[in-house]
């Protein structure tokens, strides 16, 4: 693993005020030791709005978990509507069938005790608590918490009472009813993730997001401390992790680390005007997290000195280093829902829309090329749009669906708002190709791809696409792998899959989990990426 900082402005001007931003990052490399084992409890809301889809898909999701665990995890399954249920004690698993059977019989009626189920999750995972294991309850519920401790305060006080005692929580909310503040809240203080479920099919993937960072921790307990010089103010974070102040010093706590991940943070500084020349250290920045290897795991902690050379006024004005502005744009982007989220929960849904369009116009003035921010600002100035139409736009899905991209923007998941985002388009997709007239048979097989104002001819027995330069089709958006799908050639067919991508492939609106023939007329997106195939007679 890597740790490292930049400043947006490493050069300050002389006896002037400024306003910096640091970004510090842990780089994680490949997994290469044995993983932990996993000491779960899924907790499931069986109260009776969980009938029909809902239940039927959750409990595809929680076999696809049972599925991946190794024989050394440790499972156990509550069940919880006005009563609550252990489905299954903690044990190992070997006999899956058997598990699987009994996810088969959860029936739904009844009300939401939901502290009650989640306690019960927690005592599960007590019983066989290790340090050298990753011990976490996973809270899963489509309504609000009316039965048993229902106080917001006091349940996010005992979620974080756990995590201190070894126990993180992760929360899902599935459907309208949930209250995400609270769900946000429980994960922010346990020491898990938030997951938004908009519809019942998308449940399992959203198991598989959380079990595939569960199977790929390689790290522990990260946590970043700065401790600014005496004359620097006004520290904070416009990320969302937990924080601890000590003197003079604060401590944000960023979690697990996964294979691969990038783990950032950003910190607003103020530094007042500075009347000496030459370098001058602002801060000392720390990393400490537990590495996790076959033997246990390492201790690790390094330690920086944040300096900035202070110099006579430039005539020609520095520019922001692009990566640090990219991240600051995109959680700006993220407060700024928060703001407008704030504004129209008071019925001021002009004002909310002002909050985001100025936001999109922040982006675009700041003149940072990338197709992330491209994507966000399009984003932004939808939304905006949407609120100046009012309560019938700000329903609750709404309502979720912007908390949601904020959190997990700030929580360093902002991939995930985009497939939120994309799923929300290829939803929409879907609803008009299903009122749209019917393709003709025997279409062709396409001569060419046409994304965005280019033409790109399908020449060869491999094409791939993705971010990298070297594809054959280089696609870059948000959320788009470096290697993202491809096409193959068999005969007159030209085949397309998905090659392993974050956030999927999808044709018509369909994710594409085996490789599927591609004809003229088909639509592809990857993220909100629009690729239309095309057969030009030569």
């Amino acid at each position: 693993m890597r740790t490292d900082f930049s400043l947006d402005y490493d050069v300050l001007t002389v006896a002037k005020a400024h306003k910096l931003f640091l970004m510090a990052r842990l780089i994680a490399g490949p997994s290469d030791s044995a993983r932990p084992d996993l000491n779960l409890s899924l907790v499931i809301d069986q109260s009776g709005s969980m009938a029909g889809s809902k239940i039927d898909y959750t409990q595809q999701a929680a076999q696809f978990l049972v599925q991946h665990l190794g024989v050394r995890d440790t499972l156990s399954i509550v069940l919880y509507n006005n009563t609550v249920n252990t489905l299954l004690a903690p044990q190992h698993i070997q006999n899956k069938d058997e598990v699987i059977q009994r996810l088969d019989q959860i029936n739904v009626s009844s009300t939401t005790n939901l502290s009650g189920g989640w306690l019960q999750g927690c005592q599960h995972v007590a019983q066989n608590y290790s340090a050298q294991q990753l011990n976490r309850v996973i809270l899963m519920t489509d309504g609000l918490a009316n039965r048993g401790v229902t106080d917001y305060s006091q349940l996010v006080e005992m979620t974080r009472q756990k995590h201190k005692e070894g126990i993180s929580t992760t929360t899902m909310g599935l459907g309208d009813d949930f209250n995400e503040s609270l769900m946000m809240a429980m994960a922010e203080a346990g020491g898990g993730a938030f997951y938004f479920i908009e519809s019942p099919e998308v449940t399992p993937g959203i198991f598989n997001e959380e079990l595939r960072g569960l199977l790929n921790t390689v790290g522990q307990n990260l946590q970043i401390t700065i401790n600014p010089a005496p004359e620097v103010s006004a520290v904070q974070q416009l990320n969302a992790y937990p924080k601890r102040m000590q003197s003079n010093a604060t401590t944000f706590l960023l979690g697990d680390i996964y294979a691969d991940e990038i783990k950032t943070l950003v910190i607003e500084m103020s530094i007042p005007a500075l009347k000496q020349l030459g370098e001058r250290q602002i801060a000392t920045l720390r990393f400490e997290y537990d590495e996790i290897n076959d033997n246990g795991t390492h201790h690790h902690s390094d330690e920086m000195p944040v300096r900035v050379n202070i110099r006579p006024e430039e005539a020609q004005p520095l520019l922001p280093k692009p990566q640090v502005a990219h991240s600051v744009l995109l959680l700006q982007a993220a407060t700024a829902r928060e703001q407008a989220i704030e504004a129209a929960d008071q019925g001021n849904y002009e004002q909310a829309s002002r909050v985001l369009k100025a936001m999109a116009d922040q982006i675009e003035e700041s003149h940072v090329n990338d197709p992330t921010l491209d994507e966000e600002r399009n984003a932004l100035l939808a939304q905006a749009e949407e609120m100046t139409q009012g309560r019938p736009a700000y329903n609750p899905y709404q309502r979720k669906t912007m908390s949601t991209q904020a959190y997990y923007t700030r929580t360093d998941r902002h991939d995930a708002t985009v497939m939120l985002r994309t799923r929300e388009l290829l939803r929409k997709v879907r609803e008009e190709q299903a009122h749209a007239p019917t393709a003709p048979p025997n279409r062709p097989a396409p001569t060419h791809l046409q994304w965005r104002d280019k033409s790109f001819p399908l020449v060869g027995d491999l094409i791939r696409m993705g971010r990298s330069i070297h594809n054959e089709i280089m696609i870059d958006g948000g959320g788009i792998s470096r290697f993202h799908c491809q096409l193959k050639r068999e005969g007159d067919t030209l085949l397309l899959e998905d090659v392993g991508s974050t956030n999927g492939t999808f044709l018509h609106g369909q994710l594409i989990n085996t490789p599927t023939i591609i004809r003229a007329g088909d639509e592809v997106y990857l993220c909100e990426e629009k690729l239309v195939f095309t057969h030009e007679s030569t």
